[in-house]
């Protein structure tokens, strides 16, 4: 198995002229894509500045500047890849067992080093295949 997706060692291996920045930010924006810099929002936890890094990483790879009318769209595109990457189904389903089911999202996120709106964005974007497959990992079957 491979090692979890990192957005700081991507933003380091694949995107050297891309500087992140940690600074006070208006609005409740938590990131901000200001090519060639990312700015994330100071005072949010570890989780949320992985998240946030993360997410700006994709908007930053699929060079979608401006969406206009399709912004709302664009954002979940983003988002439901982010989440994708920062959780891979066999974390999800270690961590469902750790905890228990059952168990609060933000104890689930915070064992994944995520924040709770990534984590649900990932559970309910599970592919009918996915969920299956989740089940089984969670009823002890390699699938």
């Amino acid at each position: 198995m491979s090692d979890p997706y990192d957005p700081w060692a991507d933003v380091a291996s694949n995107w050297p002229g891309v500087e992140v920045v940690i600074e006070p930010m208006r609005g409740t924006l938590l990131g901000e894509l200001r090519y060639p810099v990312i700015a994330l929002r100071a005072g949010t936890s570890a989780a949320q500045r992985r998240c946030t890094l993360a997410h700006e990483l994709v908007h930053l790879e699929r060079g979608v500047t401006d969406c206009g009318p399709w912004a709302a769209r664009e954002e979940l595109a983003v988002h439901d890849e982010a989440a994708r990457r920062l959780i891979r189904l066999d974390d999800l389903a270690a961590a469902v067992r750790a905890a228990g089911p059952g168990s609060a999202a933000a104890v689930l996120a915070q064992a994944l080093e995520v924040d709770t709106q990534t984590l649900t964005l990932r559970v309910e974007r599970l592919t009918p295949r996915e969920r299956a497959m989740l089940r089984s990992r969670l009823a002890g079957r390699v699938g």
